[in-house]
């Protein structure tokens, strides 16, 4: 399930989320961390971009406005909780951030690390 948002004026910093299978509420804690890291971390706002339940071999419709936000300079930072987000290959992850961030934007991993798979989400706000 991919959610189209538009970026909102004045609000150049975007979430980035995907996760496959789709895991809402998974998805609904990662969200409000980024969303409380942005605006703790003086970012403001974040225009959320969620490609919830595709996996990173199909088409991501919310990845490809983001990076149409990019680059028309509308998002300049986007927070993701990591680049897993983007491919699950640490190869095809990398090649997403660097797009982006040729494109003209910043790819800034929050919280960050270093935190565990067992770190409960709860307390990652604390590593903004």
């Amino acid at each position: 399930m991919a959610t189209r948002i538009r970026p909102v004026a004045g609000r150049p910093t975007a979430i980035y989320l995907r996760c496959y299978p789709c895991d809402t509420v998974r998805m609904l804690d990662f969200r409000q961390i980024l969303e409380r890291c942005s605006v703790e971390s003086g970012l403001g706002g974040a225009t959320l971009f969620l490609d919830n339940g595709r996996r990173s071999t199909e088409p991501l419709v919310a990845l490809a406005d983001l990076t149409r936000a990019v680059e028309a300079a509308v998002c300049e930072i986007v927070l993701v909780p990591g680049p897993f987000v983007f491919s699950l290959d640490d190869a095809k992850a990398a090649a997403t951030v660097r797009r982006l961030e040729e494109a003209g934007g910043r790819v800034v991993e929050m919280p960050r690390p270093p935190y565990s798979a067992t770190t409960p989400l709860v307390g990652m706000a604390a590593a903004c």
